[in-house]
């Protein structure tokens, strides 16, 4: 009998430590290149979910419900999106939107790849109780390990020549692209 008492305290902290983590984390999926060269498809996310209503920060990456219902022209093909906050109450928003600043209780989203991206420039403002959680880290790739030959030559050899890769800027106040900065 005290063989069972010294056992099941144990799993009970085990039960209750995984049941607090499954409250707080969950893992995410990227589908599509909208979040490249940051996150790639297939790329599996840790993301925080988010309690009440803690305050969200620009440059932070978010899990958010899709506004569009997927199979809508124009919509992701999931009901959750992954992008970047780059406006919160109070900043500026995008030339040709409503209002001059975004409101409270409002995020303003783009994802990293500006060219395929679905975001606040054509759905609006975010409403922070559609964002699912943060992003904590990438975990895994469901792509392959070993990339296909291109045309920039076979992974791993020292004299192919790479792309640079690039990050579109955007200004939120201009409503326009910037330019490139390198990663």
């Amino acid at each position: 009998m005290s063989g069972y008492l010294m056992v099941v305290p144990p799993l009970a902290l085990l039960l209750g430590a995984v049941e607090w983590i499954r409250r707080r984390l969950i893992v995410t999926e990227v589908h599509g290149p909208s979040m490249l060269p940051t996150y790639r498809d297939g790329d599996r996310l840790l993301t925080r979910r988010r309690a009440g209503k803690g305050a969200l920060s620009t440059g932070q990456v978010v899990v958010l419900r899709n506004p569009r219902p997927p199979g809508l022209p124009g919509s992701s093909t999931g009901p959750w999106l992954v992008k970047r906050v780059v406006a919160v109450a109070g900043d500026p928003v995008f030339r040709g939107m409503p209002g001059g600043h975004v409101p409270d209780g409002y995020v303003l989203v783009l994802g990293d790849n500006l060219a395929q991206s679905l975001d606040s420039r054509h759905i609006g403002l975010i409403p922070t109780r559609a964002i699912l959680g943060t992003v904590v880290r990438r975990m895994t790739s469901r792509r392959p390990t070993t990339e296909p030959d291109t045309a920039y030559g076979k992974p791993g050899r020292s004299d192919a020549a790479t792309p640079e890769r690039f990050v579109a800027r955007w200004d939120p106040v201009e409503g326009v692209d910037i330019g490139e900065s390198p990663v």
